[in-house]
């Protein structure tokens, strides 16, 4: 194509004087845009890691381009993010250790004697494999001892706050905490408030809530994203925890993605791979500069992505309004690439016209449109009335003009959505709206590990999940305030407000202007002086409460204030009293710290749970049966306490029935029904209707019921105790007394802590925690019915004196040094971080739930089933103490019906568990036989289905053992015993086969032993694009009776799943399997079949029968789109599918094999489940295949 002159008709001189000029114009303009606050350098970052990786020539060389680049730079900070020292890690041995500390001070430390900044160093795998926890203390005291170098997070904890400036701050990680075996050592996590992997992402997103506005730097060793290009095996086969497609570091990086894309301007800055990256996923840039050793390969998947093997590093520059520019340069300082990132939200207004301004002091408005609770009989009927009609009916409140306050962030719950502000006297107010977010709850709840972003907008989930947030009543729980304050309970009072756009909501307006909101006063430290806190000397949440608890022998909480508030929280039909619903006002009184609860977001009083569907779908969601419809009665105290429950295990274990019922007798006096009528006065006059009228009758009819909801649930309380004791080192007396009592007794330092009697007719069990420190436990006494009682030493040197050994068992980590005076105390000492640590939220329980099964297969037609599970936990779980699994199935095609018992029990021995499975069938359940041998004829045209059928009753026992690993491999081995008889039917090919004589029809029980080796490592069960699947079964079978069959058998089958395109929607699936039998003594049902949609798919389950099988199958997998509609997003594709396979018998010379080929479309909703229609033509001609989820 020709281009045109750009100016024609002026002359070569004219022309190269007006481009001068064009140019010069367009410098200028650049310059003064790069010079003015917009541009402002806020603070520069230096990136590295692997410098303990690399040569004595390379780390320098790089580490002194780094030097040289910053000179100038008057705020920069050098992050080097892990593997600082060699693979080995920080040496424990003296010697080994000078070498190290040589190395680091040479190579490391001495190019930035003149760093003009922060040097922040983080952990890598490296730091972690020597003698740590304590080597990594080490490491960072050496580190440390120039003012300017920090190593972060200290004291081998996972996460650690830096504020570097107005505009930024470092969230600094340690990714390798996250991955790393935690049965390593005794001493792990014991300097940390983080404790466990669930709190860390609560942190994590705490963190990143708390510094909303500002660029916040998530520095870790471990990237969320890469485009490195390892070997195909690498990808297939992730056995190492360090492989990015490990199942641990997956389940790492998929939460910590999904968390931070929630939110604006998050930057992931990292290591590990040996290379220089960025690239991006839509809403979160990663930076990965690590190319101080041997280099990986890595190739940019889009246009704006960046990946090179070079020697270099990356540079963050953070500008003051927010945007940022990330450069990668070599060690010559040449510049390689370069990517402005500019801020996500724009802190600018953006408001038409001055609308504050046009309404008066009170404004009409609703929660929902009209149109949002207009819904037909039928879903009413299906899913209740709840309150929606309240939802969409405008109330007149006051209007709020926030001109004296300034947002500080964004924050919100799992529902809600809200606006922290601050006045001129630093108190800050929580501006929170009443229109709860289905979205976020959605992404909260149900997809953690994927981020949804708009995928589910106008959707039916979406509009269910808005029409269910109606289940609650929107003002009645504004009546609170009242109660709280007639029973002096601290509390937050909340007023309902219009919020107009206006100018103090600044870059909020479009989320908040123009909506009903309450304000309140935020319960925090900043709000200590508030007088509706009672004036405490602080406020904290709950887990700085437990830590507090935990550290300090003299803080107690104020249980009677709590029980009290709990007895409030059962009188209103408030289920949701988690522990991020409790804030804690601290009082010291003669050095001892008294915290009294603050309860707060009451959002679920007075609720109402109808429709038809509701008590169907709490059978198989065990979590929803906490939400009940308030009546005059809780329905059940047990699942409607479940969210309060681990937090009341921890709190009240102290309070005996008697304080119970003195709080129950002060509700009673207070809570009037002259203080309902003025309760519910205070709410607007337009949300007074009848449901209001309702309400208070059944509140009146609960609180005649209290005494008796209350002793319900003291009984809870004490069926099961938790006790802890603190990191100090305390000594527990546990006396066992006559009349089935036993008295516990704590003490610290010489002084009483704690002392009560439990009783054996009401306390089943006691767990009793030392926490960390040197403590002791005595057990004496001879009382009848001792209760059981666990101890449970925790980190530190323990003494155990069982003098009475009765139903008492201690545990504590094999490796410490711990005494135990009396030899024949039980006990189980194993280095496992789960069962020694305290959590406060394991406890004693079970759960039950009901699970309806559908299924299509063309040789059985619909398989419809119903399946049980009961499972319990407990202090030994290996996920669970015990599992029980009762599946029935009823087969259409056949009348035929199974029942599947499958048990396990954790730690038969440590590690392993019990596994049992037990399989009845009914006599005709049926499978195929088309006879033996890969030539055997079937012709379809001229013969029903039935003609192939075997009818055979089989029933079986298999106890095994069973091992697993977070790496996704498990063993399981055990014996087994098995019985099968085969009916004699006329007109079927079997009794063409055998005459009816023929001992195949006689009972046959068969006893041997099995063995299987299964590891996964795919992405997903809906449509994997990434992993292996490895299955391998030994076993051997001998007939118990005069058949002398006798066979063993060998059964490996892998899958893989590759991903041809880098968005992973273009997948080649492949599948080999087989079987071989070892001894020629074995009946057809035995023997090595292949046939159906686990193999041949043209084929009939069982279509060919021989010694040996094997099949290969093979899948091109395509996604060609999204269809969105307003019932739920769907991704479709097609597949088109190969496989072939063949049968050996003895004698049989042949050399024909089988093949199909055809294709199937799909369809997944969300990528979380898949329906698969497909066509596969063979040498018996078309067969269908209709199968949930890919089989391979």
């Amino acid at each position: 194509m020709l281009h045109k002159p750009m100016f024609p008709g002026l002359s070569k001189s004219l022309k190269t004087l007006l481009i001068i000029l064009i140019f010069s114009t367009s410098t200028k303009v650049c310059s003064q845009e790069s010079t003015p606050d917009s541009l402002e350098v806020s603070h520069i970052f230096y990136i590295l890691s692997n410098t303990g990786l690399g040569t004595e020539m390379s780390t320098p060389e790089i580490l002194n381009a780094v030097s040289k680049a910053s000179k100038n730079d008057k705020t920069a900070s050098l992050l080097l993010l892990g593997n600082i020292t060699a693979e080995s890690g920080y040496p424990a041995q003296e010697q080994e250790r000078m070498a190290a500390e040589k190395f680091l001070r040479n190579h490391l430390l001495k190019p930035f004697e003149n760093f003009n900044g922060k040097i922040i160093f983080t952990p890598g795998e490296n730091e972690w494999s020597s003698a740590a926890p304590q080597s990594l203390d080490d490491l960072e005291s050496f580190l440390q001892q120039n003012s300017k170098r920090e190593f972060v997070p200290d004291d081998g904890c996972p996460v650690e706050e830096i504020e570097i400036s107005e505009e930024v701050v470092l969230i600094t990680v340690d990714s390798q905490w996250f991955l790393e075996d935690w049965d390593r050592s005794a001493d792990f996590n014991m300097e940390c408030d983080i404790r466990d992997r669930e709190r860390f992402f609560i942190e994590i997103k705490d963190a990143i809530k708390d510094n909303d506005g500002k660029v916040k730097l998530i520095a870790m060793h471990h990237p969320v994203l890469t485009a490195n290009t390892p070997g195909f095996l690498s990808r297939v086969f992730p056995f190492s925890k360090q492989n990015f497609e490990s199942p641990a570091y997956r389940s790492f990086r998929k939460r910590l993605e999904t968390l931070a894309s929630q939110f604006d301007d998050v930057i992931f800055v990292s290591g590990h791979h040996k290379n220089l990256q960025y690239l991006h996923n839509d809403r979160n840039p990663q930076i990965i500069s690590a190319t101080a050793a041997a280099t990986e390969s890595a190739r940019a998947g889009e246009e704006d992505h960046f990946a090179s093997e070079a020697a270099g590093f990356a540079k963050l520059t953070v500008f003051k309004n927010g945007n940022s520019r990330v450069e990668f340069y070599n060690t010559d300082l040449k510049q390689l690439f370069q990517k402005e990132i500019p801020r996500e939200k724009d802190k600018e207004d953006k408001i038409k016209g001055e609308p504050w301004k046009e309404i008066g002091e009170t404004h009409a408005a609703s929660i929902y449109t009209p149109e949002e609770t207009k819904k037909s009989g039928f879903h009413r009927f299906l899913w209740g009335e709840h309150y929606r009609e309240l939802y969409s009916k405008e109330i007149e409140v006051p209007v709020l003009l926030l001109d004296s306050l300034s947002p500080v962030k964004e924050g919100g719950g799992q529902q809600s959505r809200s606006i922290r502000f601050k006045d001129n006297e630093g108190h800050e107010y929580t501006l929170r709206a009443l229109r709860k977010d289905p979205l976020q709850y959605l992404q909260t709840d149900l997809s953690p590990d994927n981020y949804l972003d708009d995928i589910l907008k106008n959707t039916l989930p979406e509009r269910l999940v808005l029409d269910y947030f109606t289940t609650s009543h929107p003002y009645a729980k504004y009546s609170l305030d009242h109660f709280a304050k007639t029973l002096d309970i601290p509390h937050i009072k909340p007023d309902i407000y219009y919020v107009p756009p206006q100018p103090a909501l600044e870059m909020y307006n479009d989320e908040y202007g123009d909506s009903l909101f309450e304000l309140q006063a935020h319960a925090g430290e900043e709000n200590k002086d508030y007088s509706q806190f009672g004036d405490p000397a602080d406020i904290l949440s709950t887990f700085d409460l437990l830590e507090e608890l935990r550290e300090e022998k003299n803080a107690t909480v104020d249980e009677a204030a709590y029980i009290k508030a709990r007895l409030l929280d059962m009188l209103v039909g408030d289920w949701d009293r988690h522990q991020d619903q409790w804030r804690w006002a601290e009082f010291e009184e003669n050095g001892e710290k008294r915290y009294v609860p603050i309860p707060r977001d009451r959002d679920q009083a007075f609720s109402k749970y109808d429709g038809a569907l509701i008590p169907l779908i709490k059978l198989s969601v065990p979590m929803l049966r906490k939400m009940q419809t308030y009546d005059e009665d809780i329905d059940n105290i047990k699942w409607f306490n479940w969210s309060g429950y681990p937090l009341d295990l921890q709190l009240l274990y102290k309070s005996k029935w008697e304080a119970w019922q003195e709080q129950v007798a002060v509700i009673r006096n207070s809570i009037t029904d002259e203080q309902i009528e003025i309760a519910f006065n205070d709410l607007p006059e337009d949300a007074q209707d009848a449901s209001i009228e309702e309400i208070k009758e059944k509140l009146k009819g609960r609180r005649g019921n209290l005494m008796e909801i209350a002793r319900k649930y003291y009984n809870r309380l004490q069926d099961f105790v938790v006790i802890t004791g603190t990191n100090e080192d305390d000594a527990f007396e546990i006396e066992r007394q006559e009349n089935a009592t036993t008295r516990i007794t704590q003490t610290s330092g010489g002084e009483e802590i704690f002392s009560r009697s439990y009783n054996s007719e009401e306390t089943e069990e006691i767990w009793i925690y030392g926490m960390d420190g040197d403590d002791s436990f005595k057990i004496s006494g001879e009382g009848d019915k001792p209760l059981r009682i666990r101890v449970l030493g925790g980190a530190g040197k323990d003494t155990y004196d069982f003098r009475n050994k009765r139903n008492a068992k201690l545990y504590d980590f094999k490796s410490s040094e711990s005494k135990i005076l009396n030899q024949g105390s039980r006990r189980l000492l194993v280095d496992s971080y789960e069962i020694n640590n305290f959590h406060y939220k394991k406890f004693k329980h079970s759960i039950f739930k009901v699970l309806p099964y559908v299924n299509f297969e063309t040789d059985a037609g619909f398989t419809l089933g119903v399946e049980n599970v009961w499972t319990r936990y407990s202090l030994v779980n290996n996920p669970f103490q015990a599992q029980h699994k009762l599946l029935a199935n009823y087969y259409t095609d056949t009348n035929g019906y199974s029942i599947r018992y499958t048990g396990e029990f954790a730690h038969l021995f440590y590690n392993w568990n019990l596994g049992i499975d037990a399989r009845f069938t009914s006599p005709n359940y049926t499978l195929n036989y088309f006879g033996s041998g890969t030539e055997a004829t079937y012709f379809p045209d001229d013969v029903t289905k039935e003609y192939n059928r075997v009818k055979i009753q089989k029933w079986h026992f298999r106890p095994s053992l069973i091992w697993r690993n977070e790496g996704g491999s498990s063993f399981k081995i055990g014996p087994l015993v098995e019985s099968l008889k085969v009916k004699y039917e006329p007109e079927t090919y079997l009794a063409e086969s055998f005459p009816a004589q023929n001992d195949i029809f006689d009972t046959q029980v068969y006893a041997g032993g099995e063995a299987n080796y299964h590891f996964n490592s795919k992405n997903t069960k809906a449509f994997p694009n990434l992993g292996s699947d490895i299955s391998i079964t030994t076993g051997y079978k001998s007939a118990l009776d005069d058949a002398g069959n006798e066979f063993g058998y060998l059964e490996p089958v892998i899958s893989m799943n590759y991903p041809l395109m880098s968005n992973g929607f273009v997948v080649i699936a492949t599948k080999l399997g087989g079987k071989a039998l070892f001894g020629d003594d074995y009946e057809f049902y035995h023997a090595a079949t292949i046939g159906g949609n686990r193999s041949l798919r043209g084929y009939r389950n069982h279509r060919f029968n021989g010694k040996q099988a094997f099949y290969h199958s093979t899948d091109l997998r395509t996604a060609l789109g999204i269809w969105e509609n307003r019932l739920l997003p769907f991704v479709y594709g097609v597949t088109a599918g190969f496989d072939y396979g063949r049968v050996w018998v003895p004698g049989e010379n042949s050399e024909q094999w089988h093949n199909n080929y055809g294709g199937a479309i799909w369809i997944s909703a969300g990528l979380a489940v898949t329906g698969t229609l497909g066509i596969y033509h063979g040498g018996d001609g078309n067969r269908l295949a209709v199968t949930l989820n890919f089989k391979y």
